[in-house]
């Protein structure tokens, strides 16, 4: 592995820009080939040097995920650092000694139906631009923008397991594809509403989390 091309398994609660950060205090030119949510963790790359000239190369790769969707709820941010909207009405209704109101492959239909090229709309709390401004700082300030839908590649969605309220599952997305969004739409699909309880990327093209440095080793090695 080169070492201007630096795999990193960014731990839950950082920033993409503060693992980059660790960085720079060691190199004058760093970037990264696609950030990752605070909430979320697994491979983060981070390009050195010349390196920086690849971020758009490898930023087309597709990308796998594992993760979970909380039926039941919906958040603003559809993940869960969110502040709850509401709740699903199938999921208020259950009482607490009722059986799962799906099953594993009833689950796993439902996400056939976003597999493919979709439209989908990017949630509101994201860093794309309207009229030179970040979604999630107007809708910080109250400002509600409808995202426009847009047109995206979902290679596979799989559900490996589900414990009321929990999905288990793993996907492989294209550029610019919401795995959050994905988690509401399904939500919306089922009628429960849902949120992404977790995500951890584990690989961007034939890069794996596995061959990644933990923060850990990155703050030791760079600080001797």
């Amino acid at each position: 592995m080169s070492r201007d091309v630096r795999l990193v398994d960014k731990p839950v609660g950082f920033s993409s820009y503060q693992i980059v950060r660790v960085f720079t205090s060691c190199y004058d030119k760093v970037g990264h080939a696609g950030t990752l949510d605070p909430c979320a963790s697994g491979l983060l790359i981070v390009l050195i040097g010349k390196a920086t000239k690849r971020s758009q190369e490898i930023q087309q790769c597709e990308k796998e995920y594992v993760g979970e969707i909380l039926l039941g709820m919906i958040t603003d941010t559809y993940d869960i650092s969110g502040h709850v909207e509401r709740m699903g009405r199938k999921y208020t209704r259950q009482r607490a000694c009722s059986p799962p109101p799906f099953s594993v492959d009833s689950l796993h239909d439902v996400a056939q139906t976003f597999v493919g090229t979709i439209e989908q709309e990017p949630p509101r709390y994201s860093a794309l631009k309207h009229k030179g401004k970040k979604l999630y700082e107007l809708s910080r300030q109250g400002v509600r923008i409808q995202p426009r839908k847009r047109k995206v590649f979902v290679r596979s969605f799989s559900v490996i397991e589900y414990q009321h309220p929990v999905v288990s599952f793993t996907t492989v997305v294209g550029k610019g594809v919401y795995v959050r969004s994905l988690a509401h739409d399904i939500g919306t699909n089922l009628g429960t509403g849902a949120t992404l309880l977790s995500l951890r990327r584990t690989k961007i093209g034939d890069y794996s989390v596995d061959d990644a440095d933990t923060l850990g080793s990155v703050l030791d090695e760079l600080s001797t």
